[in-house]
């Protein structure tokens, strides 16, 4: 029953805006997606692998891998997590093409298979809540993961995602697809909440109601029984969803065989 839980963080829009804050996000998704499978927020480690241009004599090309290892560094430190291992390269630059600033956050940690969550949405007519750390600070973001833990190890959580720069909205989309369970929203949902990009927050499907006042637990909706979303008065069909998100990629990866 002995496994060793991974994931991975990484924001390549957020990277290229801000370095130090592309960094921090980072090492936040990685161990946000430890602590949605049911891995306890005081058992994780980290690995980091950084990829920078080439940094030749210009400052600002300095600065990027600089502000980015600080930003990792300030998140480590506020989120209890030590870096123990990692590789780094400076050599990303080909004539005058540049690799995007990059520091991926590889998160692990031990734990015992039974008591580990999925992202799929387990069955219907459950409530769909999240957890939302009172404001950005690392003490906030503990704070909202062991108070999801408390709910996991008292058997409330049947599924959880960790919410990134897609918002609740790629969560609820991904969390739907495996077993075409579908979601009724709880009135209007803001839609800057549902895309505003979160690290840090968790949605979770929960066999039970959870306290209605309780601090930093936003009951967005449940999960219904129709391959379905109904948000905001709309209905959004999942195979349509699916489909839109699969087509991009169809032709380098497809996932139906054509028989001839």
């Amino acid at each position: 029953e002995d496994c060793s839980v991974m994931a991975f963080g990484f924001d390549p829009e957020l990277f290229c805006e801000n370095p130090y804050n592309g960094a921090k996000a980072a090492v936040t998704e990685s161990l946000a997606k430890l602590v949605a499978a049911g891995v306890s927020p005081e058992t994780y480690y980290l690995s980091l692998q950084e990829y920078f241009e080439r940094l030749r004599e210009d400052p600002s090309r300095w600065g990027k891998p600089f502000a980015a290892l600080l930003g990792a560094l300030d998140a480590q430190i506020g989120l209890g997590a030590a870096a123990i291992g990692g590789k780094d390269s400076m050599s990303g630059s080909f004539n005058e093409l540049d690799v995007p600033p990059t520091l991926v956050s590889f998160a692990i940690a031990p734990a015992k298979a039974p008591q580990l969550l999925s992202t799929d949405f387990k069955g219907a007519n459950h409530g769909v809540y999240l957890f939302k750390p009172a404001d950005d600070s690392f003490e906030s973001i503990r704070a909202c993961w062991r108070q999801f833990h408390a709910c996991c190890k008292a058997g409330k959580v049947a599924s959880a995602w960790a919410v990134s720069g897609g918002g609740i909205a790629e969560g609820l989309m991904k969390m739907s697809f495996g077993n075409k369970i579908g979601f009724l929203a709880s009135g209007n949902i803001d839609t800057e909440l549902l895309f505003a990009k979160q690290y840090g927050a968790i949605l979770a499907e929960c066999t039970e109601a959870l306290p209605g006042d309780a601090d930093n637990i936003i009951s967005i909706g449940n999960t219904v029984d129709k391959p379905a979303f109904y948000i905001n008065g709309q209905e959004f069909s999942i195979e349509s969803i699916l489909d839109a998100w699969e087509a991009p990629l169809a032709s380098v990866h497809p996932t139906r065989v054509v028989k001839t």
